[in-house]
């Protein structure tokens, strides 16, 4: 004889959720609420993805709190809400990626004159990183259209989840058409001669280190893209402007001989 037995036991989420006025931050609150948001708590994915709390967990890893509030708002919230965004729900993919406007409060993160929080930038950059691989498309014709973008990128360089981020979009875009068209993209606003000018000793350390790095991975992407797909009819604009720039500079240096 087969027994059948219910082993799920109900969560301390689900108990909270069954509260009329139960709040995103108390929910943040709860050990078990990441596990519960991967597992598709069905109840716990439909309240994240309403939009008001969408825009909330935007907010915790973009917009940094006073220095004299509680940690928790400091450093928990963020850091939850980071993996909640990050933990490739699809429905919480599409609320985030379909969304303009939550869409623009990411970028905002990036339009910031100071120099970046490295613990939010790096949410940020994870964060972007799982839009780039599960809404390619959606993510990168709103970069695109984004006249600043790459100038944010570029000054916000010397910050390495910024740099991750430029990895990211070279490394995250499976479509060979489109990550060709990001490749030419990033070419057309001359990403490689904005990172060699980089490369100067009037330049942060940060900066300076970093671009080097960007440039190195750039080769790297560059030279592995070609390799797997040997029969494309584009060549890699990116690696071609970069041996230009290789060439003119051994010819400069053969010339002061």
């Amino acid at each position: 004889m087969f027994w059948k037995f219910d082993l799920h036991t109900s969560s301390h989420v689900d108990t909270l959720l069954e509260r009329e006025n139960v709040t995103l931050f108390e929910l943040l609150d709860e050990e078990d609420v990441l596990q519960e948001c991967k597992v598709v708590n069905r109840k716990l994915v439909e309240f994240l993805v309403q939009p008001q709390h969408m825009e909330e967990l935007v907010t915790c890893i973009t917009l940094e709190p006073p220095s004299d509030v509680d940690e928790k708002l400091r450093y928990k919230y963020p850091s939850v809400s980071c993996e909640i965004l990050t933990a490739d729900v699809t429905q919480i993919n599409d609320a985030l990626g379909e969304d303009e406007s939550l869409l623009k409060r990411l970028y905002s993160f990036l339009q910031n004159e100071d120099d970046l929080n490295p613990l939010l930038a790096s949410f940020f950059s994870k964060v972007m990183g799982i839009l780039i691989n599960r809404k390619t498309e959606q993510i990168i014709a709103f970069l695109r259209k984004k006249d600043d973008f790459v100038n944010l990128l570029l000054r916000h360089i010397g910050t390495s989840a910024i740099m991750d981020l430029l990895l990211r979009l070279l490394t995250c875009v499976e479509q060979p058409q489109l990550r060709q068209d990001v490749f030419n993209w990033l070419n057309e606003e001359k990403i490689v001669q904005r990172l060699i000018e980089m490369i100067h000793p009037s330049k942060d350390d940060n900066q300076h280190s970093n671009a080097s790095q960007s440039l190195c991975d750039i080769i790297r992407l560059s030279r592995e893209q070609m390799i797997q797909i040997q029969d494309s009819p584009e060549p890699d604009q990116l690696l071609a402007t970069l041996e230009k720039y290789a060439c003119n500079s051994t010819s400069s240096t053969a010339q002061t001989w």
